[in-house]
């Protein structure tokens, strides 16, 4: 009785586990904002699992092993994460199996391994198959396999690259589901003689195509920081160009001072006030918009937004700002090139789309003790219901468009900042968080 109970224990907990760390794995890489409390979301999961895990494990009565089960699997957090994250079926679905497949696959190898060394071995003899103790503690072990799996996946950003090359999706969706299709049979105990030379050679096989995809994740990186490393440098240059304007400007000024002063004196004697007044009104907005520069005490910051600032202002686009003075601040200037560069890129872009008088953006960033708020919010072409393909682009490279925002994700992790977003109809917002100590 003790023994049965704790192997349908472990087998319902394998399923929820593999059920559960999967939706959550997708809901965090998607960034899904519902509104509600972590513990209600998953208490959600649970609830609405418990059906599809009781199917699962239930199946072991018939067949220990089903592949039918894994498409109920792959069917199920399909339509889960499609109607949670209201994102469209055909670009989760690769990801999905992949995902369910080479867990799976984690599966398939253990137990032919064992199965290996029961059949070589005299001592060992361990039965990962049928029910008792040791397909319990297998179960229990292959749970926390799911969990470490987890963690491993939402801390590196081969994820995200794996998400934007379609091509390499298909082709480790296939690859997994050959694998699965071919070594299922271990539960079956099918063709034991050389099970291990086939594993070795599907690994292999597998390493290869890893292999490949590294060396185009490793370019695409390096494209990456050249790209942000240009921007940087081209910002620096057009902060010289600008100061250097500034101050041509300033000195021109200080060198009409006297002419201005002389007219401003002929107009009141005159008793033109008037006309007086207009003029004075016209040389202090002058330079003002000559000495009007962001000075927050951080010169990546101040960079990044007068370059920005001027850019907007070339396209027509209305672009206000209220800087608190940040002072040092403990992130790197790169990561804050990749985080505000790469926020007012996109918040530039979207205002090009629409009408000049339309066009708009608004930046907040301010300091409160060690942590640092940034919160912009820029027009944009009206969207109606369908959000999913928001972000988007008509450029040409739209890798590196891609790159864009999960750059500013990578940002905001790196720091263990915080960020949330809001889409409106013709509005765009968005708000981050990040230490600075």
């Amino acid at each position: 009785m003790c023994k049965q109970f704790i192997f349908w224990a472990t087998e319902y907990l394998n399923y929820y586990s593999l059920i559960f760390w999967g939706i959550k794995l997708f809901l965090k890489k998607y960034d899904v904002k519902t509104g509600r409390k972590e513990w209600v979301e998953n208490v959600i999961i649970i609830v609405v699992s418990a059906p599809v895990v009781w199917l699962c494990a239930d199946n072991y009565r018939f067949a220990v092993y089903s592949n039918f089960m894994s498409h109920i699997l792959i069917l199920y957090m399909l339509l889960f994460i499609a109607i949670y994250t209201k994102t469209k079926i055909n670009k989760i679905f690769a990801l999905i199996v992949i995902y369910v497949y080479d867990m799976r696959m984690i599966d398939l190898l253990i137990v032919a391994v064992i199965h290996e060394v029961n059949r070589i071995s005299r001592v060992v003899e361990l039965d990962l198959i049928h029910m008792g103790y040791s397909r319990s503690i297998f179960l229990l072990l292959i749970s926390i396999g799911y969990y470490t799996v987890y963690q491993i996946i939402l801390k590196t950003k081969l994820f995200g690259y794996l998400e934007i090359n379609i091509v390499y999706q298909w082709i480790l969706c296939i690859y997994s589901f050959f694998g699965v299709l071919c070594f299922c049979r271990v539960y079956r105990f099918s063709y034991t003689e050389k099970l291990i030379q086939y594993w070795i050679f599907y690994l292999v096989c597998l390493f290869i195509v890893c292999g490949i995809f590294m060396f185009y994740f490793i370019g695409v990186k390096e494209e990456e920081k050249n790209r942000l490393l240009i921007m940087r440098n081209d910002m620096l240059e057009s902060n010289y160009q600008s100061l250097c304007k500034a101050y041509d400007e300033n000195r021109m000024m200080y060198h009409d001072f006297k002419n201005h002063m002389l007219v401003v004196n002929e107009l009141i004697q005159e008793e033109k006030n008037k006309e007086a007044l207009e003029y004075i009104n016209t040389y202090i907005h002058r330079t003002l918009s000559i000495n009007h520069r962001v000075g927050s005490g951080c010169k990546i910051i101040d960079i990044i937004v007068n370059c920005k600032n001027a850019e907007a202002v070339e396209k027509c686009i209305k672009f206000t700002y209220e800087i608190d003075y940040i002072g040092e601040i403990g992130i790197a200037d790169i990561d804050m090139c990749a985080l505000l560069a790469n926020l007012l890129d996109n918040a530039i872009e979207a205002s090009e789309k629409i009408d000049e008088e339309k066009r708009r953006i608004s930046l907040k960033i301010k300091r409160v003790n060690d942590m640092l708020f940034i919160w912009s919010e820029n027009s944009m072409k009206e969207i109606g219901k369908e959000r999913s393909n928001f972000f988007r682009t008509n450029k040409e490279n739209k890798i590196l468009h891609g790159l864009g925002m999960k750059s500013i994700d990578n940002v905001v992790r790196k720091y263990d900042g915080h960020k949330e977003y809001e889409i409106q109809k013709d509005r765009f917002q968005i708000y981050i968080s990040i230490p600075t100590n």
